[in-house]
Parts: C-alpha cells; structure tokens; sequence
C-alpha cells in the first residue's frame, strides 16, 4: 500500500495546486473520470475552507494532503493546522433550507464521498477525512 503526500503553503493560489494534486493522485490510485472529479471537487472545497476559515487573517495557510487506495477505496485526507473546526456546529445545508451565499462546501462534499469524517483530537488543527469507491 503506497501512500503519497503533498505539503503545501500559501494563500489562494494552493487550492488550484491541491486541485491539479488530486486529480493527477486520484488517476494513479485507479480512479474512474467521475470519482477523480469527485475528489477534485471535495479537495477543492475543503482547501477553500481551510484557507477562508482555519488561517482566517493569515497570510499563509500549511496543508498535508495524502491519499492510499484500500482495496476499491481510495482515502484522501486534508490536515491543516489552523483553528480548530467543530462540526457540532454544523448548520443545514440541504438545498431545500433558504438559499444564502456560501456554506455549501461540506453539504458537496457529503454528496460526493461516500463518507466525510474529521478528526479534531489533533493538539492543533483539523483532519478531513473523504473516502470515495474507484468507480461509479
């Protein structure tokens, strides 16, 4: 089982890095065109979070991502070391709720993975955790 991983620092511009990363791993682990667009689309969201919430005001956010296949599924995981996110606080995102700029982010990501886990119990920091199947 091989694991690859990619640290990554900066402001905006790592999402479109973190992105371009995700795709490029997700082919190699074996994925499918929709599941890699998937991931892609996941990554995308939780970097722009990161960025926009866990390094509010800093003018420089610190990412690991890393990625292993597990039999047909693939885990990507994002760690940041920024403020702490507490999904207890999450609000309803359902499309069906009034419509407001934003905040939908995780609500795609959890229609995209088959599942979508943090950890908070870092001393620092988040992990996301989103695990998809290779395919359909």
């Amino acid at each position: 089982m091989t694991q690859h991983q990619l640290e990554i620092r900066g402001g905006n511009e790592i999402i479109a890095r973190a992105r371009a990363w995700t795709g490029k791993i997700a082919d190699a682990l074996g994925a499918d065109r929709v599941a890699a667009a998937d991931f892609m689309l996941a990554i995308s969201e939780a970097c722009t979070n990161v960025v926009r919430y866990a390094y509010t005001d800093q003018p420089e956010s610190y990412l690991i991502l890393t990625a292993e296949q597990i039999g047909e599924r693939i885990i990507f995981r994002v760690r940041d070391f920024g403020v702490k996110f507490d999904p207890e606080l999450l609000r309803s995102n359902d499309p069906g709720d009034e419509l407001r700029v934003g905040g939908y982010g995780i609500y795609l990501m959890q229609q995209v993975m088959d599942e979508v886990r943090y950890i908070t119990d870092h001393p620092v920091g988040t992990e996301l955790i989103l695990v998809r199947r290779r395919s359909g």
